[in-house]
């Protein structure tokens, strides 16, 4: 595999907001009109999102596979709800990754958004390609997905960019850092041939046998809802044979001791399989001189000698009788022996294996959760308060009918609250403004309008918001951006109120997105009694990035209580104050060990490079008790997360420390150098690397021998 290019770190916070704010907006432009508000405040925040991520690298590349999203080579938490919807929808479009590079307009922005309102099961990945070159994206540029480009000609393989990212996938299973249980069913989806190609760059010396099982296991596993087939046997076998004659052994070793593992899913594929199959298999076995397991040899020695008496035959005099329709004795020669290929071209032969192959379960299944998924109470609960709305938005309707409408509508209104449906709360908005502009029984939609924004029903939302809100924060984010500053006095109230850490930091999101509205709520909170008031209120106003706040955070930094001096700290840094920093350098400088680990935990975070100097010190710094090595590791460890060459001179003087009365000590720190050294630059810290090779602290070995094989195009 070709080597890694070395990438600047992109910010997590802001990857991820970039990520929320781009599928908010892609919502939004499927749902209204270009120029709406909604849609010019969205395409606003996911601009300025990408804009800082510019400040960091050029370009940023997003990679989909299925619902995860995989920037570089990491993969972005599957849990996450916004994450999973943006990356199924693309997924879902045939796009394998969307890349935004510098000098992307908002007008670029939401000509992509468009691209993804399109139906993509009336469209040919043809005529996607043709709308990408239609809609000139010059800063975005789109890759889709072409499974059909794959092809396989005496064991040649070549490929689209989905091999790339295939390559990826596999590449991670061998290292053991791809979680099998979420990216599982992406990896049977390689076909046998590809993945045979890619084994076969790989030197089997170095490779272990938990590799094999965990390649096989991955490969060839079943969830409940499908068992292992006929189908999985032959491409287990194609996968086996096309691989080089060193690996072949090895891999088939752990292919039989899977397939003995389960032994009632083996007998029901080999029902479908055929006897010249089950012939095969067990030859290149014997011809391996693989060792396989009493159990396993009895149930293919016994269908490896079965008769096809599946079928019947029904004759009548000198015909044969199928589905009713007598075959002349030259159509029965044909079948029984005749030349059958001069009748069927090996092409159509191919389509009738693949209609043989074929699993139907997965459509059935598919369709059944679909009909089921539209039966439960939310979707019904949807639908009828879209024929409400239609009913509210026609001119036949009464004044009488109007005003039933309209309180039944509330009712919905209050009900989508309960189940955090807020963008269906937004449209009854939406619907009732548009009726009042076009004076539409205007005292009736008034009246309802300023109940939906009394405060009755503004807390409401907010016990919605703690409760449920962090289950569609894009939709709560959007309820909150249209009630506007009206709503900053409710979320403080319940921000001071809730016992949850996960619902505060929700109800600071939402508050964080009003700006400098919620500045002087949160300055008169500052001065609470209660610690944690007062740390809320600081990273708040943090968040506001108002040079303004400054002077109202800094006087924190010395508080009596270690978290709020912290967390003043911290608001200081994110806000470009140097005060922030001289903190951080007066802790580490303060010989207090839980000051010192707090401070580099600090410098680490936010890349602090003017107090490197300081940290070097206390790495030069002579050991005279086991505590000496051990408060060098945080240090080793933020040092690494800016990886400046300045430092490898110290690291290697480390390195070779050597202390009898202090080994553990010792080790842990010489472990936590080599795990840095991989944000360094290779050339420069290869040499180590190299010694820890021959190193004999097994995690050391590792280590180093990970990194060397990344760098080197080797997995």
């Amino acid at each position: 595999m070709s080597p890694e290019r070395e990438k600047l770190p992109l910010d997590a916070k802001i990857l991820g907001e970039a990520i929320i704010e781009l599928n908010i907006s892609r919502r939004n432009v499927t749902i209204y009109p270009k120029g709406h508000p909604s849609v010019e405040q969205s395409l606003n925040r996911a601009y300025e999102k990408l804009r800082k991520l510019f400040e960091l690298r050029p370009e940023v590349t997003f990679s989909l596979a299925r619902d995860t999203i995989i920037v570089d080579d990491y993969y972005l938490e599957k849990t996450n709800p916004v994450y999973r919807e943006f990356a199924s929808h693309l997924s879902a479009m045939g796009i394998a990754s969307v890349s935004f590079l510098t000098g992307v307009t908002k007008d670029e922005i939401y000509s992509f958004h468009s691209l993804l309102t399109l139906d993509p099961e009336e469209m040919t990945l043809q005529d996607m390609a043709d709308e990408i070159d239609r809609r000139r994206l010059h800063h975005i540029r789109v890759t889709l997905v072409d499974y059909d480009a794959f092809t396989f000609e005496e064991g040649k393989v070549t490929a689209t960019e989905k091999e790339a990212l295939w390559e990826k996938y596999v590449y991670g299973l061998i290292e053991g850092t791809l979680r099998t249980e979420e990216m599982g069913d992406t990896i049977r989806e390689i076909p046998p041939e590809l993945l045979a190609s890619m084994m076969n760059r790989l030197d089997s010396e170095e490779l272990k046998e938990e590799t094999y099982d965990r390649v096989i296991t991955t490969y060839i596993r079943r969830s409940a809802e499908r068992a292992f087939s006929g189908s999985d046997i032959k491409r287990l076998m194609d996968f086996i044979n096309s691989l080089k004659p060193e690996l072949k052994k090895q891999f088939l070793s752990s292919s039989v001791k899977n397939l003995s593992m389960h032994s009632d899913a083996m007998k029901e594929a080999l029902k479908e399989t055929s006897v010249d199959q089950i012939i095969d298999l067990l030859s290149i076995i014997n011809e391996q001189k693989v060792a396989i397991p009493d159990a396993l040899k009895n149930l293919l020695d016994r269908f490896s000698h079965l008769q096809d008496t599946a079928l019947g035959e029904t004759r009548f005099r000198n015909h044969l009788i199928s589905d009713d329709i007598f075959l002349s004795k030259s159509a029965i020669n044909l079948l029984e022996g005749g030349n059958f290929s001069a009748y069927v071209t090996d092409r159509y032969q191919k389509e009738i294996e693949k209609l043989l192959e074929f699993d139907a379960s997965r459509l059935v299944r598919e369709e059944s959760d679909l009909l089921q998924r539209a039966c439960v109470d939310e979707i019904v609960e949807r639908y009828y308060s879209h024929v409400l709305q239609e009913l509210l938005s026609q001119e036949i309707v009464t004044e009488e009918e109007y005003m039933k409408f309209a309180e039944e509508i509330y009712l919905q209104a209050g009900q989508f609250l309960e189940t955090g449906q807020y963008e269906e709360v937004l449209r009854i908005f939406y619907l009732l403004e548009g009726n009042l502009s076009n004076n539409r029984f205007p005292h009736i939609t008034d009246g309802l309008l300023r109940n939906m924004r009394s405060e009755d029903f503004i807390l409401l939302v907010i016990a919605s918001f703690q409760i449920t809100g962090r289950l569609n924060r894009e939709g709560a984010l959007a309820l909150a951006r249209y009630y506007g500053d009206m709503l900053i006095p409710y979320l403080m109230e319940a921000l001071l109120e809730e016992e949850s850490s996960a619902v505060r930091a929700f109800l600071i999101m939402l508050l964080s997105q009003f700006g400098n509205s919620v500045i002087p709520l949160a300055l008169k909170l500052l001065g609470s009694r209660e610690w944690f008031v007062k740390r809320n209120m600081i990273h708040l106003l943090s968040l506001t990035e108002n040079p303004e706040v400054i002077p109202h955070i800094r006087v924190y930094c010395r508080h009596e209580n270690r978290r709020v001096s912290l967390e003043a700290t911290k608001a200081l840094i994110k806000l470009g104050d140097s005060y922030g920093i001289e903190m951080v350098r007066e802790m580490i400088r303060s010989g207090k060990r839980e000051d010192m680990e707090q401070a580099a935990s600090l410098a680490g975070a936010f890349r602090i490079r003017k107090v490197i100097p300081d940290m070097v010190s206390i790495l030069r710094r002579k050991p005279v008790t086991p505590g000496d090595f051990t408060i060098k590791v945080p240090f080793i460890r933020a040092l690494g997360e800016m990886g400046d060459p300045s430092v490898i001179p110290v690291l290697k003087d480390l390195a070779g420390a050597k202390s009898i009365l202090f080994r553990t000590a010792v080790e842990e720190m010489k472990e936590e150098i080599y795990r840095s050294l991989k944000n360094y630059p290779y050339s420069e810290v290869e040499p180590l690397l190299r010694e820890g090779i021959r190193s004999r602290n097994e995690n050391i070995r590792t280590v180093s021998e990970s990194i060397i094989r990344k760098q080197e195009g080797r997995v």
